[in-house]
């Protein structure tokens, strides 16, 4: 259903760097660039893309409030581990990674632009 999600940047230098490191965890790498475009993938044609954008209005790229978006783990373990890469690398902590209910392991975090994230992995 979902081709691709996209969120705003201020800096897309900046922007680039953190998911670069962010998504590289999961094995996504960088299938588009331009200069006010970035996009993600972790080359399985069935899932989504991810990417960063200088608006294209002109305008001052803002945070959606209530908007969020979750990037998927294969492991609690890799749940730890991007949340980690996203705090070492200038994100800001949502939640600790930790049981949402008895199905589901997530951590939440914010990227330097202050957009919402959330690492999800379900518990069999």
């Amino acid at each position: 259903m979902i081709s691709y999600a996209m969120v705003g940047t201020k800096d897309i230098k900046r922007a680039s760097e953190f998911f670069d490191k962010v998504l590289g965890i999961v094995g996504a790498e960088r299938v588009m660039e331009g200069d006010t475009t970035i996009m993600w993938s972790d080359g399985q044609p069935d899932k989504p893309f991810f990417g960063v954008c200088l608006p294209h209005d002109g305008n001052k790229a803002s945070v959606g409030n209530g908007t969020m978006i979750s990037f998927g783990a294969t492991s609690k373990e890799q749940v730890n581990e991007i949340y980690k890469c996203a705090m070492d690398n200038g994100g800001r902590c949502e939640g600790e990674p930790g049981m949402r209910g008895e199905s589901y392991y997530l951590g939440y975090f914010r990227d330097p632009d202050g957009n919402k994230f959330s690492v999800f992995y379900p518990v069999s």
